[in-house]
């Protein structure tokens, strides 16, 4: 008889779970300039090709925004600002952030989340909340980006968990079926106190 895995790791994704736009009136703002929509924006933002390749760690986050603002017909230069813009009403939810924190040291908590190049510099230099992580690792440190098989096995490895002894909360769906493709207990994010309670009875059913 196989005995029954146990939880031992609870892998968070970041941009739409831990992570997430409150107040998009500051995209809404570039969008104008940029003479488009800000569904249009968002789109080439985080779903063109110079998009994933940064994700995938083949091209700097530099490039990647430089492309944006020639995409949409604007003067090419530093992106900070512009990057600063467009995520300055994105905000961390402290609620689910604080229940992860309580989970240790029960349980080991990892961060996975598809990222352009230079990620954790820009984060660490406007958030503080990496450090509640025991492992987190970001697609373009991994050279592969959700739901390639590869990440997951990554940050699987670096916390010593077999794929059955995790947890994985995604928004994207597709994410998701990924993490379960490999044998992953995975959750989509619908809601703080979803998430909340779902992973809760997981938690327990799986004791």
């Amino acid at each position: 008889m196989m005995k029954k895995k146990h939880i031992k790791s609870i892998i968070f994704d970041m941009g739409g779970v831990l992570l997430r736009t409150e107040n998009a009136a500051s995209r809404e703002s570039i969008a104008r300039r940029f003479g488009t929509t800000r569904q249009e924006l968002e789109a080439f933002v985080f779903n063109s090709e110079t998009s994933i390749l940064s994700e995938e760690g083949k091209l700097s986050d530099v490039k990647h925004w430089h492309t944006v603002m020639r995409h949409f017909g604007q003067p090419v230069g530093d992106p900070i600002p512009l990057y600063d813009t467009y995520f300055k009403g994105d905000a961390i939810d402290q609620r689910l952030l604080e229940f992860a924190a309580a989970l240790k040291p029960e349980y080991q908590l990892g961060l996975l989340s598809n990222a352009w190049e230079n990620a954790r510099v820009l984060l660490s230099e406007r958030f503080d909340f990496l450090d509640v992580f025991d492992v987190s690792i970001f697609s373009y440190e991994a050279g592969a980006r959700k739901p390639d098989p590869a990440i997951y096995y990554a940050i699987l490895d670096r916390m010593d968990t077999a794929p059955e002894e995790a947890i994985f909360i995604d928004d994207v769906q597709e994410n998701v079926d990924g993490a379960k493709a490999i044998g992953m207990q995975a959750l989509r994010f619908t809601g703080t106190d979803v998430v909340i309670g779902r992973i809760n009875s997981l938690l327990q059913e799986m004791k």
